[in-house]
C-alpha cells in the first residue's frame, strides 16, 4: 500500500523531523519526502494498513499540513 500526500514541508530538517515523529509510532512505514516536486510529496508505503488520520494529526502537530494528492 501507498499513500502519496501534498504538504507544505519546505525545509529537508522539517521533513526529517516528521519522518522521526511518524517512525516511533509507525516504525514499519517507509517513508520519504520529493520537496523538489512542487507539491512537496510526501510519501508513505507499508504491506499494512495505514492510519492515515494519526500519521495527518502526528503531521498537524508540528505545524505541517498534508493532503492527499488526486
Amino acid at each position: 500500500m501507498v499513500e502519496v500526500f501534498k504538504t507544505n514541508v519546505v525545509e529537508a530538517e522539517m521533513a526529517e523531523k516528521l519522518i522521526e515523529l511518524i517512525h516511533e509510532f509507525f516504525p514499519h512505514l517507509e517513508i520519504n519526502f520529493d520537496l523538489d516536486d512542487q507539491d512537496r510529496i510526501l510519501r508513505i508505503q507499508s504491506l499494512k494498513e495505514i492510519d492515515l488520520s494519526k500519521v495527518k494529526l502526528l503531521c498537524n502537530s508540528m505545524g505541517c499540513i498534508i493532503e492527499d494528492l488526486e
